[in-house]
């Protein structure tokens, strides 16, 4: 009996912690008066608003990989396992909806101009929740000044999350290694250091 209390009150720890890093995937918020005013609060260098772009043709790839899509980028069609190809990347799950989302933002903006040019990516999938995707994460991308890709998405939310082991959290960031496997999921959110710890761990290997 004893065993089974400790294993318990071990388990109510650990959905505490993610409560209080992460936000569910089916729970609404109630903070919008929160966001508006962070949003106003904290002011940055405006982003590039083309760097935000709408996904398509998205496809199944190979076991532990990450979803593959098109979308079309200055006249010419991308696609994501090419851009992969060769580089450690944080794919991560945010929403404009989402406080520990907001929060880590920017860290990964500070990341991305840090060690894009040593070999590492962020690319951001926004799965949105009302409203109009795209001119949400622009918006949003245009206050912060977010500087790596960002792909919003409502309608292929589902496929996403499906293909990424039913994400019920976010932020949810996968850890994409060189030869587009998944290294490992880092579910809610971290502060730069954390992060820093991880980039450094893979960004050396081959």
């Amino acid at each position: 009996m004893k065993l089974t209390y400790k294993y318990l009150l071990i388990f109510a720890f650990a959905i505490l912690a993610i409560s209080n890093t992460a936000c569910s995937q089916d729970t609404k918020s109630d903070n919008d008066a929160a966001i508006a005013k962070t949003e106003e609060a904290t002011p940055q260098t405006p982003g590039l608003e083309n760097g935000v772009f709408v996904p398509y043709g998205i496809a199944s790839t190979g076991e532990n990989e990450p979803l593959n899509f098109k979308w079309d980028e200055n006249g010419t069609t991308m696609e994501l396992s090419n851009l992969l190809k060769g580089k450690i990347t944080f794919i991560n799950f945010w929403g404009t909806w989402c406080p520990p989302c907001r929060a880590e933002i920017p860290h990964l903006i500070d990341l991305h101009k840090q060690y894009n040019d040593q070999g590492f990516k962020i690319i951001g999938i926004a799965l949105e929740r009302s409203g109009d995707p795209v001119s949400n994460v622009k918006g949003y991308a245009s206050k912060q000044g977010i500087n790596y890709r960002n792909f919003p998405s409502r309608d292929y939310a589902d496929a996403f999350a499906k293909k990424f082991g039913q994400i019920q959290y976010v932020p949810t960031t996968f850890v994409v290694g060189k030869d587009g496997k998944i290294l490992e999921t880092i579910v809610g959110g971290r502060d730069k250091a954390a992060f820093e710890q991880i980039i450094k761990k893979y960004i050396g290997t081959n």
